[in-house]
């Protein structure tokens, strides 16, 4: 009898003990993301931050599973657009360039990430000093992958540079001569710098180059709830304050130390 009313309380218990398991599964966002094709490029604690919280407005928990194999920003748009393989990445894109591809609406840099500043040898200080306009510096060397939304920005803009190296090999091209800079973005300059304090390379201390440029969520249009549901998360951090918090929290003292207002702005298209 004990047997039987078990069974019959079991088979009561079953469909509620299940239905709490797919709710705590669904309470758990899986963001499969690319790895940085650069393996010496950390993680980029803003990016989770910002997600962890947009979810967490939806009363979502977020677990973060990257690739095992690295990717450039040119496998990152073809691995998105098959639906298969990664299913989220933030990128700056031209408008309307992907179709299968579909983005957030708040810009998740806030425009920072147009803002590039210059790595040189040390040694080449007096002579970008001595620079005042943007046509003083085209014909100088610079360095960008061709698969960077820069080199496309740069080479538009009549720059030259050298889309031909990987990381490693542009610190070189500064430190012997065979390049004259390369700019990166405000938001991880510095850092970059940190990393390569063995080589002779510095900021450049009064150019900021200035381009307009928009980073979102882009996911494949089969994902689109999972966009929904980011969405409404930003626009609830947008609307609450706490967006402008953790960008303040990255960024504002970055932009301080790097003296932004003070430097010359060469503004390019």
């Amino acid at each position: 009898m004990k047997l039987y009313n078990f069974g019959v309380l079991w088979l009561l218990l079953l469909p509620l003990a299940f239905t709490s398991f797919v709710h705590a599964n669904e309470a758990i966002v899986n963001l499969h993301l690319a790895s940085p094709s650069n393996t010496d490029t950390p993680r980029n604690h803003y990016i989770h931050a910002l997600l962890t919280l947009a979810f967490a407005e939806q009363g979502k928990q977020v677990d973060f599973i990257y690739s095992i194999r690295p990717m450039n920003k040119k496998r990152v748009v073809e691995e998105l657009s098959k639906a298969s393989s990664i299913n989220l990445a933030w990128l700056s894109l031209p408008a309307n360039s992907y179709p299968d591809l579909h983005h957030t609406s708040l810009s998740i840099y806030q425009g920072l990430h147009g803002k590039r500043l210059l790595i040189i040898n040390k040694n080449q200080q007096p002579r970008f000093a001595e620079i005042s306009t943007s046509a003083q510096l085209k014909p100088l060397i610079a360095l960008q992958k061709q698969s960077w939304s820069d080199y496309d920005v740069l080479i538009r803009n009549g720059f030259t540079v050298n889309g031909e190296l990987d990381y490693k090999g542009m610190t070189r091209a500064l430190e012997t001569g065979l390049a004259d800079y390369f700019p990166r973005s405000v938001s991880a300059i510095a850092a970059e710098v940190t990393k390569l304090q063995h080589q002779n390379l510095m900021i450049e201390p009064t150019i900021m180059l200035q381009y307009p440029s928009h980073y979102y969520f882009y996911t494949h249009k089969q994902n689109d709830a999972l966009l929904m549901e980011l969405e409404a998360g930003l626009l609830k951090l947008q609307k609450n304050g706490k967006f402008a918090q953790l960008y303040q929290q990255f960024f504002v003292e970055k932009q301080r130390d790097l003296a932004l207002s003070s430097r010359k702005v060469f503004h390019l298209n």
